[in-house]
């Protein structure tokens, strides 16, 4: 499957937010994102920009989901096509599906220091979910689910070595107490989603285009 393999920064500087997409450099007074967050080139450090239209918000904050969850633009727009179809909230019950990702759990029980990371992860099948090894990161977890680290690949060196880098809070939808595993306790609610994303704009970018 296609897969972006470009500059993290650029991400970031094409939505001017960090994405932190970088693990614990991101964070860092060295990233060159915290550095320079503008666009490259001379006249990336204007201050003279356009007024965006609403249709450049709404294209902005599709990127930020975009980026920050690592999705091609055909996932996204099936995300919301679903979505369309079901009762409820429609931004809600998007964000929603995509924090239920396998790679998005696993970053954010603290089992590694990005998405991007995760994704790696998963896909290189260090994970069981419910004693089942799956190797998808877009795999989506239940309420009951158990997310284990595979035995054969905790003595390896990169979980002997392995250190949480970045900032971390479980969320209390995931119960990270027991070492190289996650438990789904219940699903995210509307408290528990991403408060920095304008999803209402994305809903209505996406009206016009999917249903």
């Amino acid at each position: 499957m296609a897969r972006y393999t470009g500059s993290k920064t650029k991400r970031s500087k094409r939505v001017q937010k960090n994405l932190f997409n970088k693990g614990a450099r991101s964070f860092s007074a060295k990233d060159d994102y915290t550095k320079r967050p503008y666009k490259p080139g001379q006249h990336g450090n204007t201050r003279r920009f356009g007024r965006t239209s609403e249709y450049g918000k709404q294209l902005l904050q599709k990127q930020v989901i975009r980026f920050t969850y690592g999705l091609m633009e055909k996932q996204l727009a099936n995300h919301f096509k679903k979505a369309f179809k079901q009762q409820g909230n429609t931004g809600v019950v998007v964000l929603t599906n995509l924090e239920r990702r396998l790679d998005n759990v696993i970053y954010k029980g603290g089992l590694a220091n990005s998405r991007d990371q995760a994704r790696q992860l998963v896909n290189h099948g260090h994970f069981l979910v419910n004693g089942v090894k799956v190797n998808i990161p877009s795999f989506s977890v239940k309420k009951g689910d158990l997310i284990q680290v595979k035995e054969n690949k905790i003595k390896k060196a990169f979980w002997e070595n392995f250190q949480l880098t970045v900032p971390n809070e479980t969320p209390s939808w995931i119960d990270s107490t027991k070492k190289h595993t996650l438990k789904v306790i219940n699903l995210p609610l509307e408290e528990d989603l991403p408060k920095d994303i304008e999803i209402g704009a994305v809903v209505e970018y996406y009206s016009r285009k999917v249903r």
